[in-house]
């Protein structure tokens, strides 16, 4: 859920905000839980996987379908028999998961809730994948950081941005490390809604990392991407 893209809105009438994530969590959560129940633990090397794309997110398990069960079977009701019964036994006892036969089932009720298109199984190599593509999320603006104050089009998104994401954008015109960015702007720690804003503007690629498979390096530094110059560029007008 770190790097799953969430859409949040405000309905009238109502004084929570209404989040909506690319992929829902309790398919994607159940659909792990059932490839470690189906996993074949005798291939060496083998591991269940998750992979996040650009438009799609994949679950890789090792290990072929079993006891006649095929991938059109799988978004139908059917028999199960879980290659590893006492994992599945353990995982039902836990709460993980939920009947056994219905997991898939209920994998494609979630998505459809969530506005996903049902997911796709395939087996291929010896190994079952599951294909999740990206809810259609509502025409409404993207929101980055706390209170939207400033807006704009960028690419065709419409851009909402907080005095604070205004800010972070600026400080990160050129390269800055999170004790440089706080000393600009005026802060002595890193607050809730400076980590918000700085943790809305990184998902929104509109500020990214110098080092990004180290985010706690010592050396870490955040800049602007292109799309983080254009948008601070409108907000600006420089």
């Amino acid at each position: 859920m770190d790097h799953v893209p969430i859409a949040g809105r405000v309905i009238p009438g109502k004084m929570v905000r209404e989040d909506q994530p690319w992929y829902p969590p309790r398919a994607t959560r159940e659909a792990l839980a059932n490839a470690l129940c189906h996993r074949d633990y005798i291939i060496p090397g083998g591991a269940v996987a998750l992979a996040m794309y650009d438009d799609h997110l994949e679950v890789t398990n090792p290990g072929a379908l079993q006891f006649g069960i095929t991938p059109e079977k799988l978004a139908k009701p059917h028999e199960s028999k879980p290659w590893n019964p006492i994992i599945a036994n353990v995982f039902y006892r836990a709460g993980i998961i939920e009947r056994w036969g219905a997991g898939t089932l209920n994998i494609i009720d979630w998505c459809a809730e969530n506005g996903n298109p049902a997911p796709v199984w395939q087996e291929q190599a010896g190994s079952v994948y599951v294909n999740f593509l990206p809810a259609v999320l509502p025409d409404i603006p993207e929101m980055i950081g706390e209170a939207g104050v400033h807006a704009g089009v960028h690419d065709g998104v419409h851009v909402q941005l907080s005095d604070m994401s205004i800010k972070l954008l600026d400080c990160c015109q050129t390269p800055s490390s999170t004790p440089d960015i706080l000393k600009v702007i005026g802060y002595k720690t890193r607050t809730r809604n400076f980590r918000k804003a700085l943790d809305g503007l990184i998902e929104n690629r509109l500020i990214e990392m110098t080092i990004p498979n180290k985010p706690r390096s010592k050396n870490q530094r955040y800049r602007l991407t292109g799309k983080g110059r254009a948008v601070l560029k409108e907000k600006s007008g420089r």
